[in-house]
């Protein structure tokens, strides 16, 4: 492996190809948790249901299951590292995302959507991993980022593919695809990825860690781990709802008549511009974070944003469409929306880290991960069984993003954590 020295530490140029399999894997794992939203009405045929939330349930476990699983996958991925800890998400999601295609049995199909959804905590734990024990400390953002990135990308293919994939109401050949992708990857990860170089890449990987169970409580004890909680509460948790409801959010958008186009497709279409804008704004933001080694500011700019932008979706309607489709306008808020918000991921993992360190990075990722799952399943909760005014949604996800952003002006940013040569 060649390597490049960077100060007192050595990056390897390996570490490219132990984040792409880890990326793909949880691409892959990310794909099989969107699947069936991408094919609703026909997944409801073919299973034999007369309701959408059978159907909504295969998506719902995996953030139902990442509560309980998520100290399970921290410890395991502190005891057995980066390779074999993650590698427990790795094989779950291999073994059980072919499984799926062996049955036409609704209940069978769920138990092994529940076990692909057990892998999912072992792979989103892991992504401050991967970065710290292979990437310098001036690219551990961007590494971070691009992990984030592959978890984009999976909901983006599973929305966009999965409905050509399947043409008729049958998914079978789908499901085999995407198993045998997810199995054909388990066997490739397992064979090549390493757990660490043979030197330290960066400061942080160097020193020995806290074990995880004696250190967590000393988490909590940290201000400003317990302010990045609250922004990924508020702020991961309205993207995963707005995401997942997005269909009943945006009603009016998917019934416009767009010649060429079912309301379906112009779903697909939306929440594909808003996940191309996260990965975009994943990469740039996060870049310019490790360029200047500031976090704070960066996560300010995506609370503000967030704010603004969600209450933009139900102003367009009124102010906007006048001089430019309203599905055009909505698209475009999307992208920016996307862009500005989901930035907030990467730089908020690695930032959590960084400020906690020596307590290993699987665990503080993980319970920001995990708060992020829970604000989520709260949020959908309000637009299921909540407001029927839509528009009451929408101010309600806003103010909690204003209100990540005052509790993130609280915060002391990086200078005042970073690690003495």
């Amino acid at each position: 492996m060649n390597s490049t020295e960077i100060s007192d530490y050595k990056v390897y140029g390996f570490r490219w190809i132990v984040l792409l399999l880890f990326g793909l894997v949880t691409l892959i794992n990310q794909i099989i948790w969107i699947t069936f939203a991408a094919i609703t009405p026909k997944a409801m045929s073919f299973y034999g249901k007369t309701e959408t939330i059978p159907i909504f349930m295969f998506s719902l476990v995996f953030m139902i299951v990442y509560i309980p699983m998520n100290i399970p996958a921290a410890l395991a991925i502190d005891k057995f590292g980066l390779k074999w800890g993650t590698g427990i998400g790795v094989v779950l999601t291999g073994v059980f995302g072919i499984l799926r295609a062996v049955s036409t049995q609704y209940h069978w199909v769920l138990i092994f959507q529940i076990g692909c959804a057990i892998g999912q905590p072992f792979l989103l734990n892991s992504f401050t991993k991967v970065s710290s024990n292979w990437f310098g400390a001036d690219e551990k953002v961007l590494a971070t980022s691009l992990g984030t990135m592959f978890v984009l990308l999976g909901i983006l293919l599973g929305m966009f593919i999965t409905p050509f994939l399947v043409p008729s109401n049958d998914p079978t050949v789908m499901l085999y695809i995407y198993g045998g992708i997810a199995l054909s990857l388990m066997v490739v990860y397992l064979l090549f990825v390493k757990d660490k170089p043979p030197t330290p890449a960066n400061a942080y990987s160097d020193e020995t860690k806290v074990f995880e169970t004696k250190g967590t409580f000393d988490l909590f004890k940290h201000r400003d781990f317990n302010i990045l909680l609250v922004l990924f509460l508020f702020g991961a948790g309205a993207f995963n709802a707005i995401s997942t409801v997005m269909a009943d959010l945006f009603k009016s958008i998917f019934n416009s008549s767009i010649p060429g186009f079912a309301p379906d497709d112009l779903f697909g279409i939306f929440g594909g511009i808003m996940i191309i804008g996260g990965i975009a704004g994943a990469i740039t933001l996060s870049t310019l974070s490790d360029k200047y080694r500031k976090r704070k500011i960066f996560l300010i700019i995506n609370g503000i944003s967030g704010a603004v932008l969600t209450l933009f979706f139900f102003i367009i309607e009124k102010y906007v469409t006048s001089f430019i489709p309203q599905y055009i306008a909505h698209c475009i808020i999307g992208f920016l929306f996307g862009f500005l918000l989901l930035s907030a991921l990467p730089v908020g993992l690695t930032f959590a880290a960084e400020i906690t360190h020596p307590l290993p990075e699987e665990t503080s990722n993980g319970w920001l991960m995990w708060i992020g799952q829970l604000g989520g399943i709260s949020l959908i909760m309000i637009v299921m069984f909540g407001f029927e005014n839509k528009v009451f949604n929408f101010i309600i996800y806003a103010v909690i993003l204003a209100i990540a952003t005052i509790f993130a002006f609280r915060m002391k940013d990086l200078d005042a954590y970073e690690l003495k040569s």
